[in-house]
């Protein structure tokens, strides 16, 4: 606004503050034409104290008249017309100041309003001061919360850390040892059915063996028919129970390979099971063991049966020994190969315990 920029241009040349507020009035009044009130002057210049706009508008107004006074103490003039000049003059006297006095009133009213506000925007202005300095209190108990809570967390964290490292050094080391006892299971297992492989091979030659020998003893025995029924019987008493253990070998085998099929799949999460399925193996071949000895003792009896058949009968069937040297040999080496793989088994067992 024009006003406000002449204002400016005053501020910047005049740097007396009485001398300012003059020169605003006198730019209102005469440029202008408003009538400067203390408020008005004091929202314009904003400078100095509540008072200056107020004697620089009674100075102003003192200025004016003195400018303006009519000297009419002339002696040229009548009496009545010096009276009602000076009744005139009077008049308008008492009326500037009458107005003087209340733009004054107004300002006063409006300084006290402003005081007023001022002192409840002060009183805000505390009040929220000290609003303030409690939130800045509770933050920075909230901030030490915070930093506390942080550490206790930093320490949590480095806890998990610590614990997640060793879980997955104890992860590695049981994959480690799951591979390894699935190696040694494999290992035992195609041991156990070469073994078994090998223990067949041995029932079919014995079986061959055992029907070459009830051959002979059918034909070298005519005359004792009755003590050759008997071996018969005892013989097929003896294939009997040799068909029974081979059933039961049979059963035992797959028993043992459903039980090694489910530790093999029962490995990766728990080596307990492994160890149980190895304790459960040893005992089958254990069993396995028992077993054969008792077919060893049963074939021992039968070759003493067919030794006593062969002394009561014809001469020429004691020429001929070699048929039971070859299977007391053969026997032999059956025992060797138990021997030894009751050893390699122990060993094995051993191994894996350490």
């Amino acid at each position: 606004m024009p006003l406000e920029a002449d204002i400016e241009a005053l501020r910047e040349r005049v740097p007396d503050t009485q001398e300012l507020y003059r020169e605003v009035c006198a730019l209102m009044f005469f440029r202008y034409g408003e009538t400067p009130t203390a408020n008005k002057l004091y929202q314009l210049v904003r400078k100095g104290s509540m008072s200056a706009p107020a004697k620089a508008l009674r100075d102003f107004w003192t200025e004016v008249r003195d400018k303006t006074r009519v000297d009419v103490g002339q002696p040229d003039l009548p009496a009545e017309v010096a009276t009602a000049a000076g009744e005139l003059a009077a008049t308008l006297w008492r009326l500037s100041g009458d107005a003087a006095n209340a733009a004054l009133e107004s300002f006063r009213q409006d300084a006290q309003r402003e005081i007023a506000k001022a002192r409840e925007h002060a009183q805000r202005l505390a009040a929220e001061r000290d609003t303030a300095l409690a939130a800045a209190e509770q933050t920075s108990r909230d901030a030490a919360d915070v930093r506390i809570e942080n550490a206790k967390l930093r320490a949590r964290l480095v806890e998990l850390e610590t614990a997640r490292t060793m879980l997955t050094e104890q992860l590695a080391q049981s994959r480690k040892e799951s591979a390894t006892a699935s190696t040694a299971l494999s290992d035992a297992r195609r041991e156990f059915a070469d073994e078994l492989s090998k223990l067949r091979v041995m029932h079919n030659q014995s079986e061959q063996r055992l029907a070459a020998t009830e051959k002979r003893a059918l034909l070298e025995i005519d005359s004792e028919r009755t003590a050759a029924r008997q071996t018969r019987q005892e013989l097929q008493a003896a294939a009997d129970r040799m068909a029974e253990a081979q059933a039961a070998h049979q059963v035992e085998r797959d028993q043992l390979r459903d039980a090694l099929a489910a530790a093999k799949t029962q490995l990766a999460t728990s080596l307990t099971r492994c160890a149980d399925v190895e304790g459960e193996l040893a005992s089958r071949e254990i069993a396995l063991d028992e077993q054969i000895a008792a077919s060893e003792l049963l074939r021992k009896k039968l070759e003493a049966l067919s030794h006593q058949l062969v002394e009561s009968g014809r001469p020429a069937a004691t020429s001929s020994p070699s048929p039971r040297r070859t299977s007391s040999a053969r026997r032999r080496s059956v025992r060797r190969d138990l021997k030894f793989t009751e050893t390699a088994a122990v060993r094995r067992s051993t191994a894996e315990g350490q």
